[in-house]
């Protein structure tokens, strides 16, 4: 029975793409292991092609992979099918969640049963063509770089997504210190040695993008142009609600912008303390009267409530922390498969 194709497959620009490895760059990447670690929730849809697509792509190149998929809790038959390629693909490693836990747990659950040389993430939902894998591992490998984040050419997203990426670049920018030039993304490439590192990271809300970010060397990171396509099938998972919910881990789980409120709270007390103290000064030595502090009373309660809403924030971290540190794992497996 022939797999009907939700999107054609892209053939991948790459110079470096032939078969006969006639260059120094095509002919290295058959020298290292790739896993590709792809995190699902409801997509029983899309599996057979995902794998037919990926094991095509390492196929014709002649290189070492694994495909380790993270059933990140579905609640259709998501499962069952992922079993059912996974013992036709030896090269398959399939994990259970117990439950649902997100995205960014399951991809880390997924890192940390991987044991290529670079590891590649990917979504089940075959916007981003597996074909394009190679456009991230070729540069890797000639440079010996450590993180690559794929640029798309253009975002087939909804408007809503597009506007949370901004968000969430721009939180990148303030809490990570990513450069305002590296874009990022989900289809990125890492390498062993620092996805070790990241793993290392006792977190119970993790952020693979920000653990990249914190993990890499600067000077070994990049971005490499790929496609995008448009979502055929069933509708996307990744609501407003999630990206709400990405938003705050962001915020609330990494403690660079809880120091940058503290400070910001600190400097609200002090402007209040000092013009609280002018004007109680200007009314008993200058004789001002009464009805002057009423718009002192406004600052003044404008400036409690800010600082409220500060210590609420920082509440809120603490919360976490003290989540993280009753908490083992991210992440619960229920069971691992590996391909036959």
């Amino acid at each position: 029975m022939v797999t009907k194709l939700l999107h054609p497959p892209l053939e991948t620009t790459s110079t470096n793409a032939d078969h006969k490895f006639a260059d120094r760059c095509a002919a290295d990447v058959r020298n290292f292991k790739y896993s590709v670690v792809v995190p699902v929730f409801n997509g029983a849809d899309k599996i057979d092609e995902l794998f037919s697509r990926i094991a095509g792509t390492f196929d014709s190149r002649q290189c070492r992979y694994e495909i380790v998929i993270v059933n990140d809790g579905s609640t259709d038959n998501t499962w069952d099918v992922i079993k059912s390629a996974a013992a036709k693909n030896s090269n398959v490693v399939a994990i259970d969640l117990t439950r649902n836990f997100g995205q960014h747990p399951a991809v880390l659950c997924g890192l940390s049963n991987s044991s290529g040389d670079y590891m590649l993430t990917i979504d089940a939902d075959l916007q981003n063509p597996p074909e394009e894998l190679f456009k991230l591992i070729e540069p890797a490998v000639e440079k010996k770089l450590e993180l690559i984040f794929a640029k798309f050419t253009k975002k087939q997203h909804a408007l809503y997504r597009n506007i949370g990426s901004r968000i969430i670049s721009r939180l990148n920018e303030l809490i990570f210190a990513k450069p305002k030039n590296l874009n990022i993304s989900n289809v990125r490439l890492m390498s062993k040695e620092l996805v070790a590192r990241m793993c290392r990271h006792k977190t119970a809300f993790p952020y693979i993008n920000g653990l990249a970010l914190v993990c890499s060397d600067p000077s070994k990171r990049a971005n490499v142009t790929v496609e995008h396509h448009k979502r055929i099938g069933s509708e996307s998972t990744y609501t407003p609600l999630r990206i709400a919910k990405l938003v705050c881990t962001i915020i609330f789980n990494y403690p660079e912008l809880p120091r940058l409120i503290a400070n910001i709270g600190y400097g609200t007390a002090w402007f209040s303390t000092v013009l609280g103290t002018v004007f109680i000064a200007k009314h008993y030595m200058l004789g001002s009267s009464l009805p002057e502090f009423a718009p002192v009373m406004g600052i003044m309660a404008f400036c409690n409530a800010l600082l409220a809403l500060l210590v609420g924030v920082l509440g809120q971290y603490a919360q976490k922390v003290m989540e993280t540190l009753s908490m083992n794992s991210s992440y619960a497996i229920g069971s691992i498969i590996k391909g036959e």
